[in-house]
């Protein structure tokens, strides 16, 4: 067997190995390279041997085969000093029962987001809580400064995690990764969060971006007096979409015949429920090929379907059309004209005789400043471009990232089967996202709240 195929970066000496296979497991007795040694505590060279000491350590960095490597270690007498110190070792770490190597592909293959604590001890040929020792002991994050721009969102998560349903995520807006994770996003959870933070620190936040809660709102006005406060506009057009639906299913059930199959309905009924994401998505996002319906005995493309479903009531006419016209104000205004346009759509909206949206107008009106300030760009946080030759723009205050993060957060907490232990969750999610997350030099001891 070629040992140093396996083994890298370390001082055995492989010509005295001594090695037998059982299964896929390669038992192997290890020794080291004599070198000339001095004692560490007083530097003289007058040392001799004073017996050996032995621990087994697991290697397992090849899917295939688990190395279980009983290290002969040399222990070391100052005749000057009377200190005992041992042979260097570059394989494990002290008192690890790990190689170094194996804590390295352990921690690499943990920050896939699609892997396990599971999987890995099953590719690596070891436990799984030999997988969670490892990840607990080298990973501890703790945030550091304060990013300038920050953005406040909120995650569902299973109650087995913490006594609240909702975690607090903050997130750095430019480099789009987790600044931290609270374990609650009620109010007195976060007072007592911020208020550890330095004032100085607190002040030099200039933007924070956020849903529309008022709790968010109070925090930020309380904990950040500098920071301009954006809503963002992913919220806003959520809502927008939600009032349309109302008008949409209000008109719909005057129609229903409530039979058990859709097909069997009034065809208004059948068309404002197969054809609803026509009302709340971008026409020039739907496709543009002509298809048959089957229960009308109709050929229509885009533009004539859309004219059928309109016609069938005016209020589903009136609520596309400011559905449609927010949508445009949303992606193509700028800060500076955002306001009056803003103005005219809440008038819009009054005047509707629409209910659901006589409701948006009102929260709206509640939070236009908010509203506004979310035009403003960032020039030097720039969008990734999509295609080759896309030029970066820079990004509007948004909580848009937030977005795809939260989708990695569902992936490794589903994927996990739920975690029960809310600060190995938050290591592993920001250890995930964030690209340069610090392994401990020193890994943590073992406690019993590791496990």
């Amino acid at each position: 067997m070629i040992y140093n195929n396996f083994f890298k970066d370390t001082n055995f000496d492989f010509d005295r190995f001594k090695f037998r296979v059982v299964g896929k497991v390669v038992y192997i007795d290890a020794y080291y390279i004599t070198e000339d040694e001095i004692c560490p505590a007083c530097g003289s060279p007058h040392i001799s041997k004073n017996g050996t000491t032995t621990k087994t350590v697991k290697h397992c960095t090849y899917h295939t085969l688990l190395f279980m490597v009983k290290c002969h270690i040399q222990r070391y007498k100052c005749k000057l000093c009377n200190n005992i110190f041992y042979e260097k070792d570059t394989f494990s770490n002290p008192k690890e029962t790990l190689s170094k190597e194996s804590v390295f592909i352990i921690l690499e293959k943990l920050k896939l987001s699609n892997a396990t604590f599971e999987s890995v001890a099953r590719d690596l040929h070891i436990s799984r809580q030999n997988v969670i020792d490892v990840f607990d002991r080298y990973v501890d994050y703790s945030p550091g400064k304060l990013p300038d721009i920050l953005s406040f969102d909120e995650k569902h998560i299973n109650k087995n995690m913490t006594d609240n349903v909702y975690l607090f995520i903050i997130v750095d807006f430019k480099s789009i990764e987790i600044y931290d994770i609270v374990h609650s996003r009620h109010k007195n959870v976060l007072e007592r969060y911020f208020s550890k933070i330095p004032l100085e620190d607190r002040q030099k936040v200039k933007y924070i971006t956020m849903d529309m809660w008022e709790t968010y709102l109070d925090i930020a006005k309380r904990y950040f007096k500098n920071a301009i406060i954006a809503i963002d506009s992913f919220h806003v057009m959520r809502m927008i979409n939600n009032a349309m639906n109302s008008v949409r299913i209000s008109t719909m059930q005057k129609f229903n015949l409530k039979t058990e199959n859709i097909d069997d309905n009034h065809p208004y009924y059948y068309l404002l429920k197969k054809y609803r994401y026509y009302f709340v998505s971008e026409f020039d996002d739907l496709s543009s090929k002509r298809f048959y319906n089957r229960k009308l005995k109709m050929w229509f493309d885009k533009h004539s379907l859309l004219k059928y479903l309109l016609d069938i009531d005016p209020k589903l006419e009136k609520a596309y059309y400011l559905t449609a016209r927010y949508r445009e104000f949303n992606k193509t205004t700028s800060h500076e004209k955002a306001l009056e346009e803003f103005e005219i759509l809440l008038d819009d909206f009054y005047y509707s005789n629409l209910s659901p949206f006589f409701e948006v107008f009102k929260t709206l009106s509640t939070w236009k400043e908010y509203i506004i300030n979310s035009f403003i760009t960032i020039p030097d946080a720039l969008t990734k471009p999509e295609k080759k030759n896309d030029i970066p723009k820079p990004r509007r205050l948004s909580s848009g990232a937030i977005e795809g993060i939260n989708a990695i957060i569902d992936k490794i907490n589903i994927n996990g089967n739920g975690y029960s232990n809310f600060w190995r969750f938050k290591n592993r999610v920001i250890y995930v996202i964030n690209k340069n997350v610090p392994i401990l030099n020193t890994p943590k001891k073992k406690t019993k709240n590791n496990i």
